[in-house]
């Protein structure tokens, strides 16, 4: 007479195969938590950065006194250094051996260049 139903070692087998499948789902899991969570510092860092750029360019006469080697972005430590140049008739800028009274126009580099995420961020900043 046949038995029917499954043996001790094949449940065995699928509990394990099962455990193995969800053990792999939950890395899947937490790996994608952590993603989604820089990815929003990320965008909060890159929010603010470009707040403050705007604001430079809106009021450029603030550049020397709000562009400084240490200023604090998203609670991050950032840099802004800035680069005096002069806009040809063309669009194209010349930025050296320009001094700050002649200049037209400012490159601007905002950087946070510790821990994740890194951010490195360029503009122009043109004199009215």
């Amino acid at each position: 007479m046949g038995a029917k139903g499954l043996t001790l070692f094949e449940v065995v087998l699928a509990v394990g195969l099962l455990a193995i499948v969800l053990l792999a789902f939950t890395g899947l899991q937490v790996t994608s938590l952590r993603a989604a969570s820089q990815g929003r510092i990320t965008q909060s860092l890159v929010q603010e950065a470009h707040n403050f750029l705007n604001d430079l360019r809106a009021n450029p006469q603030s550049l020397p006194t709000r562009c400084t080697s240490s200023l604090t972005l998203g609670q991050r430590i950032a840099t802004c250094t800035y680069t005096p140049c002069k806009a040809q008739a063309d669009g194209t800028l010349i930025c050296q051996g320009v001094a700050s009274q002649e200049a037209t126009a400012f490159r601007v580099r905002l950087q946070v260049p510790k821990d994740r995420p890194r951010l490195d961020l360029e503009t122009v900043v043109y004199q009215p």
